[in-house]
C-alpha cells in the first residue's frame, strides 16, 4: 500500500501570457534581421532590414496572429524608405516539441507605395518561408518557469487561502496541453505535477 503523503498530485491550470510579454523576444528575433534573397550564384541580394516588430490579433479570417513588422529599404530604387508589413499567422501547437509552430501565412504591404509593396512582398515570400519562419517558433517554457518559481516560494512561506487553512507544497514538472490564442493574450492550459500539504489550522467554534 502506498503512503498517500508521499504521493505526486497532478492538476490542470490555466496560464495567461499578454502578446506584449512576447513583444520583447520577438524583437530580439527579428530586429536588425536583413530581408535578403541568395541567387543561384550565392550572391546576396539584401532589400531591407527589420527595425520593429510587435505582435497582435490577427482580424483576418482563418489566421490568429499577426506581426506589425516595421523595416526600412536598402535597395537603390527605394533607398531608405520605412514601411510596414503584416504578416498574418495560422498557428498550431506541436505537444512532443512544446512549442507554437506557424502553418500558414500571408503579407499585407502598408508602406503607401503600390510598387514597393508588391516587390518587397514577392521577397519577403521567399525570405519568410526560408528564415523567419523558423525563428517564430514561440517556446512558453521560460515564461511558465518563473510563474511555478513564484508559487513555490509562497508554497515554501505557506499559503493561507483562508484563516482556518494553511497550504504548503512544491510544484516539480508541467507540461503543455494546449494553447488558446485570444484578443490580446494566449490561454495556456497546463498539467503541474508536485507535491501539496493542507493543514488545518484552526476550528472555527460554530463548527464543532
Amino acid at each position: 500500500m502506498s503512503n498517500s503523503l508521499q504521493d505526486k498530485i497532478s492538476i490542470r491550470l490555466p496560464v495567461k501570457i499578454s502578446f506584449k510579454v512576447l513583444d520583447e523576444a520577438l524583437r530580439n528575433k527579428l530586429v536588425g534581421e536583413n530581408i535578403e534573397t541568395e541567387g543561384k550564384d550565392g550572391e546576396v541580394s539584401t532589400y531591407a532590414t527589420i527595425l520593429d516588430a510587435a505582435l497582435m490579433k490577427s482580424e483576418k479570417e482563418g489566421y490568429d496572429l499577426a506581426l506589425d513588422i516595421k523595416f526600412k529599404t536598402l535597395t537603390s530604387l527605394f533607398k531608405n524608405k520605412e514601411g510596414r508589413i503584416f504578416l498574418h499567422l495560422a498557428i498550431e501547437f506541436d505537444p512532443e516539441e512544446q512549442e507554437i509552430m506557424v502553418k500558414d501565412y500571408k503579407l499585407e504591404g502598408k508602406s503607401n507605395n503600390w510598387l514597393m509593396d508588391k516587390s518587397l512582398q514577392a521577397v519577403a515570400n521567399t525570405f519568410i518561408y526560408e528564415k523567419l519562419k523558423k525563428r517564430m517558433k514561440l517556446d512558453f517554457s521560460p515564461h511558465i518557469e518563473k510563474q511555478l518559481r513564484e508559487i513555490n516560494q509562497k508554497l515554501e512561506e505557506h499559503i493561507k487561502p483562508s484563516e482556518e487553512i494553511s497550504l504548503s507544497g512544491y510544484l516539480e514538472n508541467f507540461r503543455i496541453v494546449d494553447v488558446i490564442p485570444g484578443e490580446s493574450l494566449f490561454l495556456i492550459s497546463i498539467e503541474i505535477e508536485g507535491f501539496a500539504i493542507a493543514e488545518l489550522t484552526k476550528i472555527p467554534a460554530d463548527k464543532m
